[in-house]
């Protein structure tokens, strides 16, 4: 009966017949436009008196399109300004999406100005590109780039983003890989979508985790009708005994605006015995339903080292309305300790943490800080924080970068991701292999030394003793300062060897900056220096658009793109000299087939290293090149 109201609702709202809106001339918007304009509609009284007759009357088609009819801008613009404003974000609802045209259909002038004519509604765009570049080293070999939607039975029908992927370190022909999906479950479950291959990444089959009911939550209802549940921000991370865990929040939205008039938050953890191919839940990390509060961007990890004393121990971090938590849990994920990490001497609003954790069982932690008032948030920094105790308790944070490229700034929107946005946000991993930089802590991060967000690039800081302090950072893209936008690297040490793996989005390739390539580099020298960049992507005939390497998912360039873009990161593991790399994918519907059900996939390949060259010993360094930098 709830599933049949939701329906209902969205039969009201997807209005048939569609029009394509005639190019015209936009008006020329400043960044914070959408934004204020929510701000000023929020205090507008007669905006108030018709939200609040549609909570009274939540089943009135009329008084939802009254709505409709008044807004100034759509309820999809309204939900991103609300996501920069309390500074949070999680995947745009399928709901949303239907708003946004429903809207353009309503307000033809207010789109055409906005949007040149369109919004978000089809339109193909000229497929010819740059040819991909072929810069790169011999010394390693890239496998063929998948699509792991392809032949998993039925697909997931739209976005899949926030990509991570990881692999069974004790039988590594499993993998798994997860992302934010709007549909492709069974039973209508919107929670994520999780791919499984059990040869090595040849094959792949989708499954899907469980949502709220398993994990007791509760009804999700608004105004006495069903919401929509949807799950975001996938992490994973393998256990010693062939266990896969995959943490996820679980968010309740009303299902009249897509969460404009109320939404819930909860952050759990599913559990897969036979390599993620079913899934069963594991345990609750923090579950606020029925409070407004706000769970954002987890990241997940399980000590595997027999060596420490904590062994075996799960461990999450995130955010709670913009203040860093941290959990631990000494039975496999099915109960949790939280502790609030140590705030920061500086900012206060507490972003995009990642966890290492050294053989010892020392844990390791990264956060970022940001001043923010009103629209705009400034100085943003990277901290370091660490427990020795299990997560118990933690040291004073120390400062690892001070940032010139700020989230949610209005100033962080380069070509590639000029919807959405992207944040400096880094990545964490220690070296526990036993060689010559063993103990060694690496973090990547993206940022702009000059010029501006357009062309930002990727950097690697280490430190020696601990994270008391950190080297100057090193420049991994080789394509030399500026010109390109490279943004969201993720970082991971390779236990066997000791070297360093680092991947990232990378515009170097299209003179406009919006086509985006994967690439990556590796450090056997103890993160000094990075070998020759390698391109991951390469024409694929698993997609659609089999002759190109690229997504575009520029906002003036793909109409059908989803508003999340890219998100915040995307999926690498690395075992034994070979990198899994997984990554949001446009390349089966657009250019070549916009009409393609199936939208942003999940890519995936591989990367084999050579046998990399044995380190100098430690003190060979030269020490200052480990002093403390500001």
């Amino acid at each position: 009966m709830r599933r049949s109201l939701v329906v209902v609702i969205l039969v009201v709202l997807v209005m048939p017949g569609a029009t394509i809106f005639a190019e015209s001339e936009t008006v020329r918007l400043s960044p914070d436009f959408f934004v204020e304009t929510y701000v000023d509609l929020l205090k507008d009284p007669q905006y108030k008196v018709l939200i609040d007759r549609l909570k009274r009357q939540p089943r009135s088609a009329d008084a939802l399109e009254q709505v409709l009819d008044f807004l100034p801008i759509s309820p999809l613009e309204m939900l991103e300004a609300d996501m920069h404003l309390r500074r949070y974000e999680f995947m745009v609802p399928a709901i949303s999406l239907e708003l946004h045209r429903n809207w353009i259909e309503r307000h033809p002038d207010l789109a055409r100005r906005y949007y040149g004519g369109d919004g978000i509604v089809e339109r193909v765009s000229d497929p010819s590109a740059p040819a991909a570049s072929t810069k790169g080293t011999a010394e390693a070999t890239v496998g063929l780039n998948r699509n792991l939607a392809s032949g998993t039975g039925t697909p997931p029908d739209d976005y899949q983003g926030e990509v991570q992927v990881a692999v069974n370190p004790g039988d590594p022909s499993q993998i798994v890989a997860a992302a934010n999906t709007m549909a492709g479950c069974p039973g209508g479950v919107n929670t994520q979508a999780a791919f499984a291959s059990s040869d090595g990444g040849e094959t792949w089959l989708m499954s899907c985790p469980p949502d709220h009911q398993p994990f007791g939550f509760g009804s999700c209802e608004f105004f006495g009708l069903p919401g929509i549940v949807i799950g975001s921000d996938p992490a994973l991370w393998w256990d010693s005994n062939d266990v896969v865990a995959l943490e996820y929040m679980i968010v309740c939205l009303d299902g009249l605006l897509g969460g404009l008039l109320g939404m819930d938050f909860g952050i759990v953890v599913a559990k897969s015995s036979d390599g993620g191919a079913t899934w069963s839940p594991g345990g609750t990390v923090i579950n606020t339903w029925g409070t407004g509060t706000i769970q954002d961007k987890q990241f997940y990890h399980i000590d595997r080292n027999a060596s420490s004393p904590f062994s075996g121990r799960h461990y999450t971090c995130w955010d709670t309305d913009n203040n860093e938590q941290f959990a631990w849990s000494a039975d496999s994920g099915s109960t949790w300790n939280q502790v609030d990490l140590p705030a920061a001497p500086t900012g206060g609003t507490d972003l995009g943490c990642e966890i290492a954790v050294e053989k010892d069982g020392a844990v390791d932690v990264i956060y970022d800080t940001l001043t923010c008032a009103g629209n705009d948030c400034s100085n943003e920094e990277m901290y370091f924080v660490r427990s020795t105790d299990g997560g118990a308790s933690w040291n004073t944070p120390v400062r690892i970068r001070d940032f010139n490229l700020v989230s949610f700034s209005g100033a962080n929107k380069p070509g590639p991701q000029d919807e959405r946005g992207i944040n400096p946000f880094g990545s964490i991993d220690v070296d526990n292999s036993g060689g010559a930089c063993d103990g060694t802590l690496y973090t990547t991060f993206s940022d702009f030394v000059t010029g501006n967000t357009e062309n930002t690039d990727v950097w690697v800081s280490r430190s020696t003793d601990s994270g008391a302090t950190w080297g100057a950072p090193v420049r991994v893209n080789d394509d030399g300062e500026g010109g390109a936008a490279q943004f969201h690297p993720f970082l991971t040490v390779d236990q066997s060897d000791g070297s360093v793996v680092v991947v990232w989005h990378d515009a170097r390739n299209d003179a406009s900056n919006h086509q985006i390539d994967i690439f990556v580099a590796r450090s056997s020298d103890c993160g000094l220096t990075f070998e020759p960049n390698i391109q991951v992507t390469a024409p694929s005939g698993e997609f659609n658009a089999l002759d190109i390497s690229w997504t575009n998912v520029n906002s003036a360039d793909n109409s059908g793109r989803n508003p999340n873009q890219f998100g915040e990161y995307m999926g690498l593991d690395v075992l034994n000299g070979t990198a899994y790399i997984a990554w949001m994918d446009s390349r089966q519907y657009f250019p070549s087939d916009s009409g393609d059900g199936e939208k942003e996939n999940i890519g995936f390949a591989t990367v084999v290293f050579a046998v990399a060259d044995t380190p100098l010993f430690a003190d060979d360094f030269e020490s200052g090149d480990y002093a403390a930098w500001d």
